[in-house]
């Protein structure tokens, strides 16, 4: 993870409207990176961090796959380049469950947990399986496809 940052992921359950969430979680807390996934797509916070720090490091690098962090991450997440094929798989489909990533400096991610404004229960954090690894492995090598 990189120095001074934070993952936080939460499992959401329920029907509410990604796009309300969306807009309340960022005008409260504008400097932290939020992507909703489908909750299929894991269940521990590891994986999802180590993930996520791809991300945020491309975007410190200049090196994203795509132009947002946000998209970025979900092409990682579904280990693809392509968005359409990023959102088959992994992106989020209304009414199901999903899985609310929280990323930026950790004081901020702190400061959303204690807020209560997620409205999730946090996933775990263990140790990655063979699996999680390769897809972290898989994650990392589409930066380097890029070059």
């Amino acid at each position: 993870m990189l120095e001074g940052t934070e993952v936080a992921c939460f499992l959401l359950e329920g029907r509410g409207e990604w796009e309300d969430l969306k807009a309340k979680l960022t005008k409260s807390f504008p400097d932290l990176l939020f992507q909703l996934v489908d909750a299929r797509s894991g269940s521990n916070e590891r994986f999802f961090r180590l993930v996520t720090a791809q991300t945020l490091k491309a975007s410190g690098d200049g090196a994203l796959l795509a132009r947002k962090p946000e998209v970025d991450l979900l092409l990682r997440l579904a280990r693809t380049t392509q968005i359409s094929e990023a959102l088959a798989r992994v992106g989020y489909k209304r009414g199901e469950k999903r899985i609310l990533i929280a990323a930026g400096k950790k004081g901020e991610v702190r400061r959303l947990v204690a807020s209560g404004i997620s409205e999730g229960r946090r996933l775990p954090s263990v140790e990655l399986s063979e699996s999680e690894w390769g897809r972290v492995e898989e994650a990392a090598i589409l930066s380097a496809l890029r070059t």
